[in-house]
């Protein structure tokens, strides 16, 4: 007597060699291929020419200088804030200095990056 998940399994194996259910293994040998085409340039990236003139904003390097030396101060400062913390004192503007390092930070990144 023959058990029923071998059963299943051979109706299962069955149904997947039926004709057009399943894509072909291979491409057809006989088909025809074009010529290949230029690729399109949908963004500027794809097309050098087009990104060296694209409206780009130009970055302001003396706002992007004091920015970044904010951004040393106020990390240089956060050392001596944890030392505090670990002797129990908390300093109150701990967290608004870290903010205020998170905000810089993204300033940068998106004025050099983007």
């Amino acid at each position: 007597m023959t058990q029923p998940w071998f059963m299943g399994a051979a109706l299962l194996i069955a149904l997947l060699q039926l004709p057009g259910q399943n894509p072909p293994w291979t491409p057809n040998p006989t088909a025809t291929q074009s010529p290949p085409q230029e690729p399109e340039h949908r963004f500027p990236i794809d097309n050098p020419q087009q990104a060296q003139h694209a409206g780009k904003p130009r970055v302001d390097a003396a706002q992007v200088k004091r920015d970044a030396e904010a951004l040393a101060k106020l990390a240089g400062e956060i050392p001596s804030a944890v030392e505090m913390t670990n002797k129990g004192v908390l300093p109150k503007d701990l967290n608004d200095r870290l903010k205020r390092i998170e905000k810089l930070s993204k300033q940068l990144r998106r004025e050099l990056f983007n």
